[in-house]
């Protein structure tokens, strides 16, 4: 009897053991981050510029409830510019988002001359070879039409989490990984919350990794296992 149980508890200690060891070997590692490597580049200075990033800025304030005060204090322009493709003219502009240590990279654009021989979207009624309204554009946004969008985003003044660290180790802890490293901020098309992004690769594994995401306002987080690579 005695040497049954002492078979068993060396069964128990080698299966503990081996438990351990596996989750010893599956740590990750990660490289350095996204989190500085945003674009730069130059505000668009033509009045035809200044006419349609006025235009963006009050259809971006009345589709996301801002008031002046906040957007002076949340939001900072990049870069703008107005480019010809094959549709006509459209208008972009790009943008940094900051609350509090967060800070996303974020960029729009829309429609603002249609060329005259395209015929899409009909159902909008939209002039064509003429430069659009403010009016005419909210239509365009509304319709989604030619790539048109401006983004959601929610009008917090504060985040959950009082530092990247802080907001890095609930996402670890939620991972029950070693480490993780941050990707990006960004926003999320859903809610309009900002979101930081981290990911790891596991360690002895092949093509293994890890992504999860933490909502900056809510808390919520979300992880999952994923290729590193995708294979076509």
């Amino acid at each position: 009897m005695k040497q049954f149980r002492l078979a068993i508890f060396l069964l128990a200690l080698m299966s503990l053991t081996a438990c351990e060891m596996q989750k010893q070997l599956r740590t990750v590692s990660c490289n350095k981050g996204l989190l500085d490597s945003y674009p730069t580049g130059t505000i668009c200075n033509m009045d035809t510029c200044a006419t349609y990033q006025s235009i963006w800025k009050a259809l971006f304030m009345e589709k996301n409830h801002l008031t002046e005060s906040y957007f002076n204090s949340h939001i900072e322009l990049s870069s703008s510019s107005i480019n010809t493709w094959n549709d006509g003219r459209s208008f972009n502009i790009c943008y940094k988002i900051k609350l509090g240590w967060a800070e996303a990279y974020n960029c729009d654009q829309f429609m603002i001359k249609i060329d005259k021989s395209n015929q899409f979207y009909p159902a909008i009624n939209l002039p064509r070879d003429a430069y659009l309204s403010k009016d005419q554009i909210r239509l365009e946004i509304d319709g989604n039409a030619f790539s048109s969008f401006i983004t959601k985003l929610s009008n917090v003044e504060s985040l959950k989490f009082n530092s990247l660290d802080n907001a890095l180790n609930t996402l670890i802890a939620k991972a029950k990984v070693n480490t993780l490293c941050p990707r990006i901020i960004l926003v999320d098309n859903t809610t309009g919350n900002l979101v930081l992004e981290a990911d790891a690769q596991y360690d002895n594994e092949v093509n293994s990794c890890i992504l999860g995401r933490v909502d900056l306002i809510t808390g919520t987080t979300t992880v999952s296992e994923v290729p590193c690579v995708f294979e076509l």
